[in-house]
């Protein structure tokens, strides 16, 4: 684009070690509390795990982690094979690693075998970036057996192992999940990973599987009616880490802000990487054309997206009415997408050029496989519009007051269209208007989405000063916001 969630049950998995956690809500009587973070987490690569639980998390709104041993998948029948784990990926859940062969990490230290416990983490994280293009950023050891020791091997190889608090549900305590939460809940814990293995015993199985799908469809209502009251917030682990890291200030609510920038900007991009992996915010870049895989390998290794703006940055509405559906993504869309693949990099998102959509190329995409778009239209125009010039003052507006710019929090992850504000000279933006408007999204637990070009000190024209990026960035915390990609 060239212009924009009685009795407290617990099923602990083996050898789990209580932690501290700090309660960051007020004492009773004060200010609501922080809503519990519940991450979804999905071990031993189970098929069931595509074909019922990740429908049914999307039907909610939620995205879940899935944790990969390496050498089951493709095993057998009932287990994912890549396609399925690319699938996952391309639907935008989370891809953790559960190591190779799901080996007791702690007998392997009795046993000496430092070396054995790096190539179970190091094969299969490569083994998962390699098919995927993902690089994970968790493991998640079998049976929860680990250390300060893992710990340390985890970091030294790139990883980050998660925590050995783990609340598995299956086949024993389906409908335990209400009294389990509310329990944490009342005794000040901030966040929960809620572990499943099996999904579905009529169907593929799994160790501890719930008895079907009805059974696992209840547990999840009963987690969503829990959100539903504000008293979780559902999300994958990567945002359950992060979002702890946000205050009371903004608390019960809290937002995003979905931030990407088109084009082929590449260097700009990269050099651009360590200012984000600081403050550790995540971005998507949309980019035209197949050039730099490396840059984008690159920056998917760092946790950002890549998303699709077009073979040649075309629009797509003019294409799609004069030349037909088929001959338009043939022609821009199919291309970009083969080769991008074929270098591992999957992708999920389009930003329109130009920002120019309709409800017709909207649905081309959605029925395509695509599960987000980003574009304007007359009903939700860019409320800074494109004026190099200077000739269309009368009509900037404050992006906190322009209030479809805005969308629940909630809903960042299941919007399937999304709109746009660009910021760059040529939209006359104000850093302190951009700043407030990320306030507004803190204090109300709202998402609003932001784009811009290059990044540079002193940018000009259509693209972002590395300045008002830093600005954003530092001020996230403060302001009680996420800087996410569109994912």
């Amino acid at each position: 684009m060239k212009t924009l969630g009685i009795l407290l049950a617990f099923a602990l998995c083996s050898s789990i070690a209580l932690h501290a956690e700090t309660d960051v809500g007020l004492a009773d009587g004060g200010a609501a509390r922080e809503p519990l973070r519940v991450a979804l987490t999905f071990d031993d690569s189970i098929k069931d795990h595509l074909l019922i639980a990740a429908p049914m998390l999307e039907e909610r709104g939620w995205r879940g982690t899935f944790c990969i041993v390496t050498d089951w998948v493709g095993k057998n029948p009932h287990k994912l094979t890549w396609d399925d784990v690319r699938e996952l990926v391309r639907r935008g859940h989370e891809i953790a690693t559960h190591t190779k062969s799901h080996r007791n990490l702690l007998e392997l230290l009795k046993e000496g075998a430092e070396g054995e416990i790096r190539r179970e983490l190091l094969d299969s994280a490569a083994k998962i970036q390699k098919e995927t293009g993902i690089a994970p950023r968790f493991m998640f050891s079998p049976g929860v057996r680990q250390n300060d020791e893992t710990a340390r091997i985890c970091r030294e190889v790139g990883l980050r192992q998660a925590e050995s608090v783990r609340y598995n549900f299956g086949s024993n305590n389906c409908d335990a999940v209400v009294a389990t939460v509310e329990g944490l809940i009342r005794s000040g814990k901030r966040r929960a990973d809620i572990l499943h293995h099996g999904v579905s015993q009529k169907d593929h199985g799994g160790w501890c599987s719930f008895e079907d799908r009805e059974s696992f469809r209840r547990h999840l209502d009963a987690l969503k009616e829990l959100e539903r009251k504000g008293r979780i917030v559902v999300t994958d682990y990567d945002g359950m880490v992060s979002d702890c890291r946000l205050r009371a200030k903004s608390w019960p609510r809290h937002g995003v802000i979905g931030l990407s920038f088109d084009d082929t900007s590449f260097d700009q991009w990269d050099a651009a990487l360590p200012l984000f992996a600081k403050y550790d915010a995540r971005t998507t870049f949309f980019v035209v054309g197949t050039n730099r895989i490396d840059f984008m390998k690159k920056a998917m290794a760092a946790g950002h997206e890549i998303g699709l703006h077009g073979f040649r940055h075309r629009d797509a509405p003019p294409m799609v009415e004069q030349c037909g559906e088929d001959w338009f993504w043939k022609s821009e869309i199919a291309p970009q997408i083969a080769a991008l693949n074929a270098a591992g990099i999957p992708v999920r998102s389009y930003a329109y050029p130009n920002t120019r959509r309709t409800e017709r190329t909207d649905e081309l995409f959605f029925r395509r496989g695509f599960t987000r778009v980003r574009g304007s239209d007359k009903s939700f125009p860019n409320p800074n519009p494109f004026d190099p010039k200077g000739e269309k003052l009368d009509k900037w507006r404050p992006i906190a007051t322009t209030d479809y710019m805005f969308i629940p929090a909630v809903e960042f992850i299941s919007a399937r269209k999304v709109p746009n504000v660009i910021m760059g000279d040529a939209y006359h933006t104000d850093i302190e208007d951009v700043v407030q408007a990320m306030a507004r999204a803190g204090e109300r637990g709202e998402a609003l989405f932001l784009v811009s070009h290059g990044i540079s000190r002193g940018a000009r024209g259509i693209s972002m000063k590395t300045e008002w990026l830093e600005r954003m960035l530092s001020s996230a915390n403060e302001l009680g916001v996420l800087i996410r990609g569109i994912r």
